[in-house]
């Protein structure tokens, strides 16, 4: 199946990034970009996606504005926002506004697949039911995957520390789990998965404390130790 898409971002290099990636997955054929509020406008005038990618803050104007011109309009394109904005007022006004994500920037590939993985299944979900039942109802409306478990506590899974996704933490073991003989650094690892250092770091040093990985140090050619994870127990 294929979704038509409309990305409005002001950062150029952003959207591009996106369309790409978009492009690349196979499924989707991009219908238009717009890098401002005005474009965006003309060009929802014309086309109503499968899928709209939507920033928050422009020069000219606040994408939330847009949003609600959108549903008042009655557009029922499915609306992810996309935004490096902090404060919860906006994550509160976009749920009331009827997004179906939230990406906050900036975006992890991981997270960006999972938000398109959780927009196709209820597209085909909805597709595919004549009417509806409670378990129809349920399925579509579950939380998903990226956000249930990663801090429920449930028996037999560790509750996640803050700043720490199940999602992301499953790209990282899966990266060792392909070799269990691999030793790598935390740059290493956000290169593959596609997060910072520093996030990768995060994630490592928590499979480090749980007992999953253990950590050796090496030195590179000044001399400056570094830490390199493997699967295993860490000496004691």
């Amino acid at each position: 199946m294929n979704y038509s898409c409309i990305i409005i971002e002001d950062q150029p290099d952003v959207a591009q990034f996106l369309a790409q990636y978009l492009i690349a997955n196979g499924r989707y054929s991009i219908m238009g970009m717009a890098h401002d509020m005005d474009t965006g406008r003309s060009l929802l005038a014309s086309v109503e996606p499968d899928l709209i990618l939507l920033d928050v803050y422009f020069p000219n104007g606040n994408g939330l504005d847009l949003l609600s011109e959108l549903r008042t309009q009655s557009i029922k394109s499915d609306i992810m926002l996309l935004t490096a904005a902090r404060e919860v007022h906006i994550l509160e006004r976009a749920m009331q506004l009827g997004i179906c994500d939230f990406l906050v920037k900036p975006i992890l590939i991981p997270r960006l697949e999972q938000a398109l993985s959780n927009f196709e299944s209820r597209q085909q979900q909805l597709a595919d039911v004549s009417e509806l039942t409670q378990s129809v109802v349920d399925t579509v409306l579950k939380p998903t995957s990226a956000n249930s478990g990663a801090n429920s506590g449930t028996k037999g899974t560790p509750r996640l520390p803050k700043g720490v996704d199940s999602l992301t933490l499953e790209k990282i073991r899966t990266v060792f789990r392909s070799d269990n003989q691999q030793s790598l650094t935390a740059q290493k690892v956000g290169d593959v998965v596609g997060v910072s250092r520093s996030t990768a770091r995060r994630y490592l040093e928590f499979l480090l404390e749980s007992g999953e990985l253990c950590v050796d140090h090496t030195y590179g050619t000044i001399g400056r130790p570094e830490r390199c994870y493997r699967l295993g127990k860490t000496d004691k």
